[in-house]
């Protein structure tokens, strides 16, 4: 993490960067400062606030070993050819996308942008859509690194848009607080895009077909760009009570949408990596599908040049051109449900509320009922990192003000970590508690 190496400091001096970075920096560096995820010196910890899946790590290091003994070449010592990616990647990557995604319109390697990773996916796509100063509307609750990604080069402001409630974040209510933002923004020419993660992230919930049919409409009634950030979209929970299975965006692009397609498709991106469905987040490959607009293929492609390394995209051909992915993909849904069973049985002994996911690596969880302040929030997540336990505080997803306690737990880890997760947050309740009941019987 940054902040393992480097003092972090709101107020770092920032006299001698440029007046762009310093400005970002500043927007930046408070939330930087405030991360929970570095360890207490000498207290061995367990990490659950990271969104990594561990569960398949040795299968896919299995594949990647063969990758590596079999397909590399002396050509992947020279610098990458192509500006979009090799063009064996784009190819294994549009088959991809055409077998899993259920695309309205074939996948061909001539739409798809290689990057390294989801992160650089939207750097460099944002780069292509937005001027400098431009606002794009983005879903929440959200992971918190959506704002660096827009800031540091695209230097675009995101703008979140909550529901009511959390529960209703994937459903119609967010289509209604959406345009309720858009109509009210000072300067609405200015916002360019929405941004959505389906499945989301924190919530592990879907979109409904409808929803995603009337934030496209949204989109092409204003003229905006839609950004849908699908990298959790094959880690489905298997043998959970599935509530709304995933949907492309890709799937969507046909003659049910009430929309002018013509003018809509060139607006329409999806971005992914093989970082959570495929467990290796460290290879960095991501890509863009911008299936009708090529201006912002190119420019995103060149925002993007040679950053991928050529062994990452020699291990990515193999393993998504592998036989084996289908039951890879299987066994790892297998093992997150395994796993988020494990949770959600411990959270439900200790009476303590959460959002039922149906994908994803992680659950939303309300470990501090009693919350009612942000500061209230930052003790429980404090005091579970002094006895080892390291969770994300709801607070670095965005969500609105609504509500506090909640907290982000990866559950895509060996079930002994999980259980021991557990005993660690009962106990920890346990003199939470104790210790407000004697504060409370002192003050009467």
């Amino acid at each position: 993490m940054l902040t393992e190496f480097f003092d972090i400091s709101p107020t770092m001096d920032l006299s001698n960067v440029s007046r762009h970075m310093g400005t970002k920096l500043q927007i930046l560096l408070p939330k930087l400062a405030c991360s929970h995820s570095t360890p207490v010196d000498g207290i061995h910890s367990i990490d659950l606030s990271i969104a990594e899946n561990a569960l398949i790590g040795e299968a896919v290091l299995v594949m990647a070993k063969e990758a590596v003994a079999k397909s590399l070449t002396l050509k992947d010592l020279s610098y990458p050819a192509g500006v979009g990616g090799d063009s064996g990647l784009l190819k294994a990557l549009a088959g991809f996308f055409n077998t899993y995604f259920k695309p309205s319109t074939s996948v061909k390697p001539e739409h798809v942008i290689a990057t390294s990773g989801a992160g650089n996916a939207l750097d460099a796509l944002l780069s292509s859509i937005c001027d400098e100063g431009d606002q794009v509307l983005v879903l929440g609750p959200c992971w918190e690194g959506f704002t660096p990604y827009l800031l540091i080069h695209a230097n675009v402001e995101p703008i979140i848009v909550n529901a009511p409630t959390l529960e209703g974040s994937t459903q119609m209510d967010i289509v209604y607080a959406l345009r309720d933002v858009y109509n009210t923004a000072t300067h609405p020419e200015r916002i360019k895009g929405v941004v959505l993660t389906n499945p989301s992230n924190p919530l592990g919930k879907c979109y409904t077909v409808d929803v995603l049919r009337k934030i496209l409409e949204f989109c092409d009634v204003n003229e905006m760009h839609l950004i849908s950030d699908e990298v959790y979209a094959l880690s489905r929970l298997q043998n959970v009570n599935c509530f709304q299975p995933f949907i492309s965006a890709l799937s969507l692009l046909d003659d049910n949408l009430n929309a002018n397609l013509a003018t809509l498709a060139p607006r329409v991106h999806v971005v992914w990596s093989m970082s959570k469905d495929f467990g290796c987040s460290g290879i960095r490959l991501g890509c863009i599908i911008s299936q009708a607009n090529m201006a912002a293929r190119i420019g995103s492609g060149l925002a993007s040049y040679w950053q991928i390394s050529s062994l990452a995209s020699a291990v990515a051909v193999f393993m998504l051109n592998s036989p084996d992915v289908p039951n890879l993909i299987a066994r790892n849904s297998e093992l997150l449900g395994e796993a988020y069973t494990i949770l959600t049985d411990g959270l439900t002994k200790l009476a303590i509320k959460y959002i039922p996911a149906d994908y994803g690596l992680f659950l939303f969880a309300k470990v501090g009922e009693h919350c009612k302040t942000p500061k209230d929030e930052v003790e429980i997540v404090k005091g579970l990192k002094k006895i080892g336990l390291i969770v994300a505080p709801g607070q670095r997803f965005n969500c609105g003000g609504q509500e506090y306690g909640w907290v982000r737990i990866t559950f895509s880890q060996p079930a002994k970590m999980i259980r021991t997760a557990l005993i660690m947050i009962e106990t920890y309740l346990g003199d939470y508690y104790m210790k407000r009941e004697i504060t409370n019987m002192q003050l009467l």
